[in-house]
């Protein structure tokens, strides 16, 4: 019988776990639908992806140069993910509005972003802004976690582009 409960708890816990596991990628677009960054990759472009928070005093600094940046490069798309959770997507909106934000934007949560950068870069979030880069078929390049500064990015990019 005690190697029964003993099942019985093992198995409860691992329910749990995968119920945390499938919340931990619970990405949104600012509608409230599911999104997944997988969805903004390859198709012969290159796609920089900012994580940010309405809040955070670095990505304010920076967000203006990400704006220009936008659309100068053909082969590069932009994706933003705000870690505002649902909670914040006010705040979130109005991040967007204050810096003119056209390029597409996720909604996530530190925890949920922590979780898919450990599954998928093998490295946890270390906070905001965090940068990752995927080359035009959708293969992760880079992370960096702080500031990246835009002629950095498209160095690297037009040195690592084929055409």
């Amino acid at each position: 019988m005690k190697s029964l409960s003993l099942i019985k708890k093992l198995v409860a816990i691992l329910l749990l776990s995968l119920s945390f596991t499938h919340l931990a990628f619970s990405f949104t677009d600012l509608a409230g639908e599911a999104d997944v960054i997988k969805n903004h990759l390859g198709n012969n472009k290159w796609t920089i992806v900012e994580v940010w928070q309405s809040d955070c005093h670095s990505c304010r600094e920076h967000m203006p140069s990400m704006v220009e940046f936008d659309g100068k490069l053909k082969n590069v798309r932009i994706l933003g993910i705000s870690l505002d959770g649902k909670a914040g997507i006010e705040n979130a909106k109005n991040f967007l509005a204050e810096f003119d934000i056209k390029f597409p934007t996720i909604m996530s949560h530190p925890i949920e972003m922590n979780a898919w950068m450990e599954e998928n870069l093998e490295e946890s979030l270390i906070g905001t802004p965090t940068f990752i880069l995927f080359n035009d078929k959708g293969e992760l390049v880079a992370a960096q976690a702080g500031i990246v500064p835009v002629d950095s990015l498209e160095n690297f990019i037009m040195e690592n582009s084929a055409d």
